[in-house]
């Protein structure tokens, strides 16, 4: 279901490693057709400043790498943590951004290429802006949704929805989903029900083994049970559970092959 505010991103830094030029046009092509001011960005030109941005689009779909780490805080804790890639090679001039845990240097798998990719706290204070009510982003890349970091933030900045994979996913499979997921979407089904859809048609990914999941949060909801979450990865039959976290109600339901993840405040 298309929104009112039809302004749309397609942000392919992928295009430098895994060019699908064919993919792009129709993109570009079928949210025009829908209505949309469709931008497209692509390779190098996805940096730092188009992130900052994201708040001018309604509809955000990045085509990127993506990349996940631990790390161990003083006291011992382990944590995870996710990024997103930009278009840029790693320069010796960013490593300030590294040291204030903005970006980092990011190798996708299996190359020496070094990229810079963002990581949570780049949303935190670089992003301008708030979103506008209903704003969507699918994020077709490995480890968008490896934890909720990057979603929570966003979110917390008026993000409505967040769609990606919580593991690796190979381009092949992102691809046929991200098409899948668009003509969809705009042949009038609800995000929720396209990603079913598109779990139900492509089931995972034949590689990894990865279904896509959607994350719907309320108009001002942004705090995130990691206990919810962890609960959700470890069951895979069709059921509904409700948890009470400081008083408020948030209910988690999960389908097979389809995840949904809503959040009321």
């Amino acid at each position: 279901m298309i929104s009112s505010e039809l302004r749309a991103l397609v942000a392919n830094s992928l295009y430098i490693d895994y060019p699908n030029p064919d993919l792009d046009r129709y993109l570009v092509r079928i949210l025009e057709r829908a209505g949309y001011r469709v931008d497209l960005v692509l390779g190098e030109a996805v940096d730092l400043d188009l992130y900052s941005r994201l708040t001018q689009y309604s509809l955000i779909i990045l085509r990127v790498h993506g990349g996940k780490a631990t790390y161990r805080l003083p006291a011992g804790e382990v944590r995870r943590i996710n990024g997103l890639f930009t278009g840029l090679l790693r320069r010796s001039d960013y490593e300030y951004l590294k040291r204030r845990w903005i970006a980092t240097r990011a190798f996708p798998y299996g190359s020496k290429k070094a990229y810079l990719a963002v990581l949570p706290k780049f949303f935190e204070e670089r992003l301008r802006g708030r979103f506008k009510p209903g704003t969507i982003m699918v994020v077709t890349s490995c480890y968008p949704l490896y934890t909720l970091d990057i979603s929570n933030i966003l979110a917390k900045k008026g993000l409505s929805m967040y769609i990606g994979w919580r593991g690796p996913v190979s381009a092949v499979h992102m691809d046929r989903a991200l098409l899948n997921l668009v003509r969809y979407v705009v042949e009038n089904l609800t995000w929720t029900e396209d990603v079913g859809k598109v779990n139900d048609i492509l089931e995972p990914d034949p590689s990894t083994k990865e279904h896509l999941y959607i994350v719907i949060y309320g108009t001002s909801s942004y705090k995130l049970s990691q206990e919810l979450y962890r609960w959700s990865q470890e069951h895979i039959d069709a059921c509904e559970y409700q948890h009470d976290l400081v008083g408020k109600t948030m209910r988690l339901v999960y389908w097979y092959y389809l995840s949904v993840v809503r959040y009321w405040f």
